[in-house]
């Protein structure tokens, strides 16, 4: 029974912060406790920030992955699993396969397994048709195993001590009143002329008795040190079989070859495919190796990745490529925006300060052991979404909670909130891009695009210093977003509130939500501390005066 199990990725939202890291390595551990049918990996789909690598740290827990995007890939799509010819295969043994294929096309691989080429039908035809007998002047190369299937040939006298046969073959009675045999080649030839043994002073290496049965039996040549086979096949289907244990090599296509990797994009793939005059692609993995074949079908057969979205729901906050992928479930404290799933899932969204409060509920709820790294990361993602309780957005149940979990991690909930939340970012040492994305999501408010910012740093005095920087940074980004609206909130415990500061032709929405003056790209306003329930819902109310 196969050990496989699907891998399904657990991730929060794009520009990830504490409650959404912590998240999603507490959920995907849960999962894995009680889901023993696949594998759940945490992951983040951007850079953590300051304040989550020392959540991290603090209780020894690895990053989660880094996904890049989830578009569909090439290992995405149902491959044709196909056997591949090697170069020295006879043309027989390859032209059977080939008739029973699908696109009657082959990958051929070399001796490592590894693409080198491709081979169909249409190859193969002239030599299937041919009933040219080869040139003796010339030596063919030509493996035994080939000779030995295709001719039918059975060992009468000798032992094989090569794999491949390489010289002159020749008919005996041709040699007779045309020409002599060079040494050390194959001689065909019939039970008479092997009975007069003239043929054994010719010196071949082999020789074929051709048109033999089980009722008459050969003669031993103990003088002989070559090979004798015979087979029940007449001299003029040898002579013609012999076009056939030929190998494969001098017709495989191997210039210009076009094929795929698993980890190519789904839409490089089609683009290639379309404009492409073949119809079937070799399919190969990171290290050339042939994993199978596809044709333009398969791009209809593509199984979706499954996910878990943690602390979001909306589409623009999700990773790259999230509508072509099956969401399990969302776990989430946030409002329900644009989304839209391709099947049942089962959603829990409740309205309480971090998206861990409700982790650590499910844990409860299903008797899960927490275990003391585990504690410390909700405990951890509670206390930074809330600002340890100070902002709007936390409840009762997670002071309960948190208190809860702090036990089981056994620290101090101020003394490490603080220490947690004294990590963030260093804005003298940040590059304004860095600050302005670090932990950015978008919002559609009626007719205006909006991206919203929020950064907890320990003193707002260092960013006076930059304040200009930033300010022509945040246009910058607006404009080359497509945005009617950019703010960035620099959030301090220290001080008790949030400079707002803001850009873009629509500026007249924060002057509406927050008094801005006409002129002032920014403003400090006491006890707003929280992005969901003071600034977003603010702007959304401006938007639709």
């Amino acid at each position: 029974m196969s050990n496989y199990k699907k891998s399904v990725y657990v991730f929060g939202h794009k520009n990830p912060d504490t409650d959404s890291t912590c998240a999603a390595i507490a959920y995907a551990y849960f999962k894995n406790q009680v889901d023993s049918s696949r594998k759940f990996i945490p992951a983040v789909v951007g850079d953590i920030n300051a304040e989550a690598a020392y959540t991290l740290d603090y209780f020894g827990v690895e990053r989660p992955i880094k996904l890049q995007n989830l578009k569909p890939k090439v290992t995405d799509m149902c491959l044709e699993k196909i056997t591949p010819v090697y170069q020295m295969d006879s043309i027989q043994e390859v032209a059977k396969k080939i008739v029973t294929t699908a696109g009657k096309t082959l990958p051929v691989a070399d001796e490592n397994d590894r693409l080198m080429g491709v081979i169909s039908i249409t190859d193969l035809v002239p030599a299937l048709i041919s009933s040219r007998q080869k040139d003796y002047q010339y030596e063919i190369e030509i493996p035994i195993d080939n000779l030995l299937n295709v001719l039918q040939l059975t060992i009468v006298q000798g032992q094989l001590e090569e794999e491949t046969f390489k010289g002159n073959i020749c008919v005996f009675s041709d040699l007779t009143y045309y020409q002599r045999a060079p040494k050390n080649g194959l001689i065909i030839c019939n039970q008479n002329e092997y009975g007069a043994g003239f043929i054994f002073s010719l010196e071949p290496t082999y020789i074929i008795v051709a048109d033999m049965d089980d009722n008459s039996p050969l003669k031993p040549m103990p003088e002989f040190k070559g090979v004798i086979f015979s087979s029940r096949k007449n001299i003029y289907e040898l002579v013609q079989a012999i076009n056939l244990a030929l190998p494969i090599s001098d017709l495989i296509k191997k210039e210009n070859l076009e094929y795929f990797a698993l980890s190519e994009d789904l839409d490089d793939v089609k683009k290639n495919m379309f404009s492409s005059r073949y119809r079937r692609f070799p399919v190969v993995d990171e290290n050339g190796h042939i994993q199978g074949m596809i044709s333009r079908s398969n791009l209809m057969d593509v199984n979706p990745k499954e996910v878990i979205l943690v602390d979001h729901n909306e589409r623009g906050q999700s990773i790259d490529g999230i509508e072509t992928n099956r969401i399990l479930e969302v776990i989430d404290h946030h409002r329900i925006a644009d989304f839209q799933t391709m099947g049942p899932l089962f959603y829990r969204s409740e309205p309480v300060g971090s998206t861990n409060t409700i982790i650590c509920k499910i844990f409860i709820e299903n008797s899960v052991e927490i275990p003391k790294h585990i504690a410390g990361l909700m405990l951890s993602g509670i206390l930074s979404d809330t600002l340890i309780f100070k902002s709007p957005t936390c409840t009762p149940a997670d002071k309960d909670l948190a208190e809860y979990l702090a036990k089981i991690a056994e620290v101090d909930i101020q003394e490490y909130g603080l220490n947690m939340l004294s990590k963030g970012e260093n804005l003298a040492d940040t590059p304004p891009e860095i600050i302005i994305k670090r932990d950015l999501k978008k919002f559609t408010m009626g007719n205006y695009k909006v991206s919203v910012s929020q950064v907890n740093v320990g003193d707002l005095k260092a960013f006076y210093d930059i304040f200009d920087k930033v300010q022509e940074e945040l246009e910058l980004f607006c404009t080359k977003n497509n945005l009617d609206l950019s703010v960035l909130m620099l959030t301090s415990l220290v001080m008790e509130g949030t400079e707002i500061i803001v850009a873009g032709e629509a500026r007249w929405l924060a002057e509406a939500a927050f008094g801005l003056e006409k002129g002032e790209n920014s403003i400090f306003k006491k006890d707003v501390l929280s992005r969901k329930k003071q600034v977003v819902p603010k702007l959304m109310e401006a938007a639709f005066l």
